[in-house]
């Protein structure tokens, strides 16, 4: 299901997603031809929105092309440094708990192999 939404000058889309949740943000934008052309990018890389300047008439066809792919890919690049940051944390955050979880266990070992060495 699709809801509209009204910001400045053009309506957006709230995405509902198969699993009832809603991407309701810009995650990620790109534009092209200096700004007349801006992609936008929800939380789950989807198109949120194409917003064009009015002055994007005055493109040519290959220069409309060339701003929209300009756009995308800058949009497109975005997502994949939030996606890889998001990533490397949680990454980092399951080292550290597992350094933390070692470092307990081998202090359990090792007070064992005093005790056992005290016996």
């Amino acid at each position: 299901m699709d809801h509209t939404q009204r910001h400045g000058e053009h309506a957006r889309s709230t995405h509902t997603v198969e699993s009832g949740d809603t991407a309701d943000y810009i995650a990620s934008a790109g534009t092209g031809a200096d700004g007349l052309v801006r992609i936008e990018l929800d939380g789950d890389g989807r198109l949120w929105d194409v917003v064009l300047d009015p002055q994007v008439t005055e493109l040519t066809v290959d220069e409309l092309r060339t701003a929209l792919f300009d756009a995308i890919t800058e949009a497109q690049a975005g997502m994949e440094t939030e996606h890889r940051t998001a990533y490397e944390d949680a990454v980092a955050d399951v080292n550290t708990a597992a350094e933390r979880r070692f470092a307990e266990i081998a202090t359990a070992l090792h007070d064992l192999s005093r005790r056992a060495a005290g016996r």
